[in-house]
């Protein structure tokens, strides 16, 4: 009989791709198509990285319902496409660079931890674990190599040619790196899963033996501490991210 995370995977992957795109990015395919063949994860919204203008009239605070998108690149972009989008700004433009992310079920605690190492190891340090109430495990990846900069002012350009062209140039090496980062953990991902796979068949040939615990024994102190160590254990990083590519 199927688990409930195999139900939830199965559910997961035949649905609609929801996103603004469509279609996982280019960069990510081969980590998408990695992690889904693997019995114990599945993806459950990514992004390989962007550089994005976005318009909207909220006094300068982004939010991405209700903007107007001006400009979107998962790759690097120049100084005359960022100068030809601005042209149909009206309210409070916004330029951002967004680097890869990633949400991951996992089935158990093990293998968001063995994910979480994967992201970690290489460059994404602002990867955490999250745990549902129901069991459930999310490994999210992502960097700290977020950038976003104010452009205009009720469709009024702030700043200089001079200044565009030090930020496109400064989002085009954060793409560079961002996707020296992504190959970086689809190498170690490889490894990990690698790992993960022949520990459990060693672990299925393994000859079982049955617990030799005496309950009729008074409890140990130091298991009182399970559930505090569970929590140091996962990290506890909880995220709330809208992805739309």
């Amino acid at each position: 009989m199927a688990s409930t995370f195999d139900k939830q995977k199965a559910s997961c992957l035949a649905g609609v791709d929801l996103s603004r795109k469509g279609s996982i990015d280019a960069p990510i395919t081969d980590i998408v198509a990695l992690i889904n063949a693997n019995d114990d994860f599945f993806t459950t919204s990514s992004c390989s990285g962007r550089i994005i203008i976005v318009d909207n009239d909220s006094g300068g605070s982004v939010k991405k319902k209700g903007c107007r998108w001006v400009l979107t690149s998962h790759e690097a972009v120049s100084v005359d496409e960022v100068t030809e989008s601005l042209k149909t700004v009206q309210c409070n433009a916004v330029f951002k660079f967004e680097p890869f992310i990633m949400h991951i079920q996992c089935r158990g605690l093990e293998h968001a931890q063995a994910m979480l190492n994967a992201a970690v190891s290489s460059g994404n340090r602002n990867s955490g674990i999250s745990v549902g109430n129901k069991g459930k495990f999310i490994t999210a990846i992502r960097s700290t190599q977020s950038l976003e900069v104010p452009l205009t002012s009720k469709g009024r350009l702030l700043v200089d040619e001079k200044y565009l062209q030090f930020l496109v140039s400064l989002a085009n090496s954060k793409m560079v790196d961002n996707l020296d980062r992504i190959q970086r953990f689809f190498t170690n991902l490889k490894s990990t899963l690698e790992n993960t796979s022949k520990s459990k068949v060693e672990e299925e040939k393994a000859p079982k033996t049955k617990a030799t615990h005496d309950y009729s024994k008074p409890r140990r102190k130091d298991a009182d501490q399970q559930t505090d160590n569970y929590e140091d254990l996962v990290c506890c990083a909880m995220f709330d991210c809208e992805l739309d590519t």
